[in-house]
């Protein structure tokens, strides 16, 4: 076990040594050795103590918490960040370094949008019926691929690039799903369609990956080239997450078509919220697919600190 889903209602987690107790109405009902686990994921419902926190920072354990209702309080405690602090020193000279940042966005960018295209180019051939808006779409596409093999001038120029791209995109992705699931557009804060929410809970897992995997790097997750810094955000996992985005839209595209989730999945009054069944499925589908991703967050982690090496030792 790596990734710990803690969703039912009454839930509590306590502590006996190493191990997390799992109590259900009082009662206890499982325990779990913190050294079997990376992660921790838990509904705002669930009740744990300040001492749990804790033991799951001292075994450096990640702990998130999601709220579907009001995203802007998920919360997250991860674990510290590995490797000689020389190299974090070296990652806020580069920061200064513009054309260093935005060689680099190019390649994120460029990534993300070649990834687009493929992934509407493999839509367009399950889907004939959709073949002329996507044909539209990927050509549009190789257009604006085209457009980025040239140097852009300016960080400013290029996400409005990488904007252009991505309306193109989301307007032919949308097209693919049902009409039931009032998929228009993309959306958050909070998502309105079952698609995006998703979307969100799935860029959210994806993105603490991100942010473990540069930790484990030895790089400040803060420190990104393309996003800018932003309180409470960690900038350089929203960089390394961008090209990965178009395989995760793949990844949830799949569970609707493959019917892992419906419409009945989803509470539709107020808030478009994923159910509790829903949910399981949602959580043992990103199960089975996690280590494909997080293998590549890991590479992409280890090559950015690669970079950020060859530079440290051309600065001393």
């Amino acid at each position: 076990m790596k990734t710990l889903f803690v969703e039912k209602q009454s839930m509590e987690l306590r502590y006996e040594r190493a191990c997390l107790l799992l109590y259900h109405e009082g009662k206890r009902v499982s325990s779990v050795p913190l050294a079997q686990l990376e992660r921790i994921v838990v509904a705002p419902h669930v009740a744990l103590s300040a001492g749990v926190l804790g033991l799951v920072a001292e075994k450096e354990v990640a702990l998130l918490v999601l709220n579907s209702r009001y995203p802007e309080r998920i919360a997250v405690l991860s674990g510290s960040i590995k490797g000689d602090v020389h190299r974090r020193m070296c990652q806020y000279q580069l920061h200064q370094d513009d054309a260093f940042r935005l060689h680099w966005s190019m390649q994120l960018v460029r990534l993300k949008t070649l990834r687009q295209y493929r992934l509407l180019i493999t839509l367009k051939k399950n889907r004939p019926d959709l073949r002329y808006a996507l044909t539209q779409a990927t050509s549009a596409l190789k257009g604006m691929l085209a457009d980025l093999d040239t140097e852009a001038v300016s960080l400013a120029s290029l996400r409005g690039k990488e904007g252009a791209a991505a309306a193109v995109y989301f307007k032919a992705y949308t097209q693919v799903f049902a009409g039931a699931l009032n998929f228009t557009d993309r959306n958050r804060r909070p998502p309105k369609d079952p698609v995006n929410v998703c979307l969100s809970l799935a860029y959210t897992l994806f993105y603490q990956e991100a942010v473990n995997a540069l930790k484990a790097s030895g790089l400040d997750p803060a420190l990104g080239c393309f996003h800018e810094l932003y309180y409470s955000r960690d900038s350089l996992a929203c960089d390394l997450l961008e090209p990965v985005r178009p395989l995760i839209d793949a990844w949830v595209y799949g569970l609707f078509q493959h019917h892992t989730l419906r419409l009945e999945d989803f509470n539709l009054d107020e808030l478009c919220l994923l159910q509790v069944a829903g949910k399981q499925r949602f959580y043992e589908a990103f199960r089975q697919t996690v280590p494909a991703f997080r293998r590549l967050l890991r590479r992409y982690a280890r090559f950015a600190a690669n970079i950020v090496c060859q530079h440290e030792f051309a600065l001393c």
